[in-house]
C-alpha cells in the first residue's frame, strides 16, 4: 500500500505540474503579448526598459514548456509503474521489465538526462538573438525616445511588475517539493520580469519628471544583466562535462545559479552551500571549514562595511586641486585645503569638495554638443573629417542675427550666423565659493551669459566680416565683454581664451545659397584681376611700341634726308665733271656700271667693225681644267 501510494502522489504531482505549467505558460505568453503589440508593433510605450521585458518572459515561457513536457512524461512514467504493480500482483509472466509496451519511464529518463542541455542552448540562443536585434535598432537610433503617455506606460508596466512577482514567488514556493523542482527556472525569470518591470516603471516615472535619459542608462543595466545570465548557460552547459557526479542530481543545468542567489528560499548562504555542493559532487557545506565560515561571515561582513565607513575619513586633494570642507552641512570657505591628504568626518557627516583650480575648463557656447556625445555612447564613431557648410555636424545649431550688407540704403538688410565659440577659463582661487556654492550649475550659467553676450553683440556685425578679415577682432572683443559679464554676475572664473570657430550661415538652403553668392563674388573678383592683368600687359607693351615706331621714324628721317642730301651732292659732282670731260665721264660712267652692276653677268666683247660677221656663242659653263682659265684674282686674294 505504501508503495501504491507513493506512485498516485507522483501521477497527482505530475498533474499538478502540468496545470501549472500551462499556468506559467499562458501568463508568460499573455505577458509577453502586452509588451510585443503596444511596444515592438506600435511603439506606444517608448521606452527600451519595457521592451527588455519581453527576454525575461520568453525565458520563462521556454522553461515553462519544458517543465510542462517533464510533468508529462512523469505522469506517464508514473502510470506505467502503477501497471506494472498491477501485473506483478496478478503474477503475470508474460511482460518483461524491458518490454516495449512500457517505454515511458525509459522515455523520461532519457528527457532528464539529455533535455537541459538542449533548453540550455536555446535559452542562450534566445538572449543572445534577442540582445543582439535590440542593439541593432538601438544603433540606428539618434536622440531619445519618449513614451506617448508616461503615466500610462508606468501603469502598465506597474500591472506586469505586480503579476510577474506574485507568478514567480508562487513558483518559487512551489519548487521547494522535489517533484516541482523544474518550477524553481520558470519562477526566478518571472522575478527577473518583476526586476526589468521595475526599470520600465522607474524608467517611465523619469521621463515624465523631465529626466528621459534614465531609461538609457537603465536599459545599458538590463541589457548588461541579461547577457551575464546568458553568459551563465554557456558556462554552465561547458562545466557540466567536467562536474563530479552524484547519485542524485537534482538541480538542472539550465536553472541560474546567479538568480538562484537571489530567490531561492533559504536565504544567500544556504544558495552557496547548494552551489559549492552540485559543483564538487559532495557535501562541502558539512565541512568544518565552511561551518566555521558560515558562523563567522556575518560578523566579518559587518567589520568590513564598518571598516569601509572609517575609510571615508580619508580624502585626497590632488595637486592642481583645492577642497572646501563641510561639517553636517556647515562650509568652510574661509579656510580652503590645499593639495594633500586629510582627515574628516566620516560619511556622510562630513565631506570635502574638491575643485581643479589649475585645470583649464572649457565650454561650447553655440551649438548644441549633446548630441555627439550620445553618438559616441551609443557606438557611433566621430567623424573628423572636414565638413562642408551644406552638412550637419551638431545635432542643433544656435542661429544669431548679424547685420548683411545692402546697396539699398533703406534697406536694413540682416542675417542668420550659425558659429561655435569654444571659451577656455580657469577658476579663480579667492572666489573658490563664489564659483562652487554661488550657483547650482556654474558651467550652465557661464553658457547662458555666453549665449546673451553673443547675441547682443554678433548683432551688431557685418556677417562677412565675421566670417573672414574680423574674426580675431570679433573673438577678443566677445572675450573682454564675457569676462565683463562673468565679473558682474560674480561668477569666480578668468576667461583665458575664446575662439570663433564653424562660423557658416545656416545649414540648409541658405547655405547653398550663400555659397552660390560666394562663388559669385569669387568669380567677379577673378574677373576684376583678370582685367588688372590685362592692363598691366597691355598698357606697357604699347607705350614700347610707340616709343619703338618714334625711333624707327626719327632713323627712317634721318637716313632719307641724309641720303638725300648725298645724292643731291654727288649729282653735283657728276654733273661738274660731265661738263668737264663729257667722254671721258661717258666712259668712266659705263665702265664701272659693267664693274659694279654686271660684274656676276658673264661678257662678251665683239668688234664693230664686223657688222655682218657670224658668231657661235656656247652658253654652256665651262669647267676649268687648265691654268689659263684660273682667276688671277682668286689667286692673289687666296681663296
Amino acid at each position: 500500500m505504501p508503495e501504491k501510494d507513493a506512485i498516485h502522489t507522483k501521477m497527482g504531482n505530475a498533474r499538478m505540474l502540468v496545470l501549472l505549467s500551462v499556468l506559467a505558460a499562458l501568463g508568460s505568453a499573455t505577458l509577453a503579448t502586452v509588451i510585443i503589440i503596444p511596444e515592438l508593433v506600435y511603439g506606444w510605450a517608448g521606452l527600451d526598459t519595457y521592451s527588455l521585458c519581453l527576454i525575461p518572459l520568453l525565458m520563462s515561457f521556454l522553461f515553462s514548456v519544458a517543465t510542462l513536457l517533464h510533468g508529462f512524461l512523469g505522469g506517464k512514467s508514473a502510470q506505467e509503474d502503477e501497471e506494472k504493480e498491477l501485473l506483478a500482483k496478478r503474477k503475470d509472466r508474460s511482460f518483461d521489465v524491458e518490454d516495449i509496451r512500457f517505454s515511458s519511464q525509459k522515455t523520461f529518463i532519457n528527457y532528464r538526462k539529455y533535455a537541459p542541455y538542449v533548453i540550455t542552448c536555446l535559452g542562450a540562443l534566445c538572449i543572445g538573438i534577442s540582445l543582439a536585434l535590440f542593439w541593432r535598432q538601438w544603433s540606428f537610433r539618434v536622440g531619445y525616445i519618449a513614451p506617448v503617455s508616461a503615466l500610462h506606460t508606468a501603469f502598465v508596466s506597474s500591472i506586469l511588475m505586480i503579476v510577474s512577482l506574485f507568478g514567480g514567488a508562487f513558483c518559487l514556493g512551489q519548487s521547494r517539493t522535489k517533484d516541482f523542482r523544474w518550477l524553481r527556472p520558470t519562477g526566478a525569470w518571472l522575478i527577473a520580469s518583476f526586476i526589468a518591470a521595475l526599470f520600465a516603471t522607474l524608467a517611465a516615472l523619469m521621463n515624465k519628471f523631465g529626466y528621459p535619459g534614465t531609461d538609457y542608462y537603465l536599459r545599458n543595466i538590463l541589457s548588461a544583466l541579461f547577457a551575464v545570465l546568458g553568459a551563465e548557460f554557456i558556462v554552465s552547459f561547458i562545466s557540466e562535462f567536467y562536474r563530479p557526479r552524484t547519485m542524485e542530481e537534482e538541480r538542472p543545468i539550465f536553472e541560474s545559479r546567479l538568480l538562484c542567489l537571489f530567490t531561492e528560499p533559504g536565504g544567500f548562504v544556504r544558495n552557496i552551500a547548494d552551489t559549492l555542493d552540485y559543483q564538487f559532487g559532495f557535501k562541502v557545506s558539512k565541512t568544518w571549514i565552511y561551518s566555521f565560515f558560515e558562523k563567522s561571515l556575518v560578523p566579518l561582513f559587518i567589520m568590513w562595511i564598518f571598516t569601509l565607513w572609517l575609510f571615508t575619513c580619508i580624502c585626497e586633494v590632488g595637486p592642481n586641486e583645492i577642497g572646501i570642507r563641510s561639517e553636517f552641512g556647515r562650509l568652510d570657505v574661509n579656510s580652503p585645503i590645499r593639495s594633500g591628504v586629510h582627515f574628516k568626518l566620516p560619511w556622510p557627516f562630513g565631506a570635502i569638495d574638491r575643485f581643479k583650480v589649475d585645470e583649464v575648463h572649457q565650454i561650447v557656447i553655440g551649438p548644441d554638443m549633446s548630441s555627439a556625445k550620445d553618438n559616441v555612447k551609443k557606438g557611433k564613431k566621430k567623424d573628423d573629417r572636414v565638413v562642408l557648410w551644406t552638412q550637419d555636424h551638431y545635432g542643433k545649431e544656435s542661429r544669431y542675427v548679424v547685420a548683411a550688407e545692402s546697396r539699398i540704403e533703406s534697406d536694413n538688410s540682416v542675417s542668420f550666423l550659425s558659429v561655435s565659440m569654444p571659451v577656455q577659463f580657469k577658476i579663480r582661487r579667492n572666489k573658490i565659493a563664489e564659483y562652487a556654492y554661488g550657483n547650482e550649475d556654474p558651467n550652465a550659467l557661464l553658457k547662458n551669459i555666453g549665449e546673451m553676450v553673443a547675441v547682443k553683440y554678433l548683432a551688431s556685425l557685418d556677417i562677412l566680416n565675421v566670417m573672414s578679415v574680423d574674426r580675431g577682432r570679433t573673438a577678443e572683443e566677445f572675450k573682454n565683454l564675457l569676462q565683463q559679464e562673468v565679473d558682474r554676475n560674480n561668477l569666480g572664473i578668468d576667461i583665458l581664451f575664446v575662439n570663433l570657430h564653424d562660423a557658416h550661415p545656416p545649414v540648409g538652403n541658405v547655405s547653398e545659397a550663400f555659397q552660390d553668392v560666394i562663388g559669385a563674388r569669387e568669380e567677379k573678383e577673378k574677373f576684376v584681376l583678370d582685367a588688372k592683368r590685362y592692363r598691366s600687359e597691355i598698357i606697357p607693351s604699347a607705350e614700347a611700341k610707340a616709343v619703338r615706331l618714334g625711333y624707327e621714324a626719327e632713323a627712317y628721317k634721318i637716313n632719307t634726308v641724309k641720303v638725300a642730301a648725298a645724292e643731291g651732292e654727288r649729282f653735283i659732282k657728276q654733273l661738274k665733271a660731265y661738263r668737264a670731260m663729257p667722254g671721258i665721264f661717258r666712259l668712266r660712267t659705263y665702265l664701272d656700271f659693267l664693274e659694279t652692276d654686271c660684274k656676276d653677268s658673264r661678257k662678251y666683247i665683239m668688234s664693230r667693225n664686223f657688222p655682218y660677221e657670224i658668231y657661235e656663242i656656247n652658253l654652256e659653263g665651262k669647267t676649268r681644267f687648265d691654268l689659263l682659265d684660273v682667276d688671277l684674282g682668286d689667286i692673289s686674294s687666296g681663296k
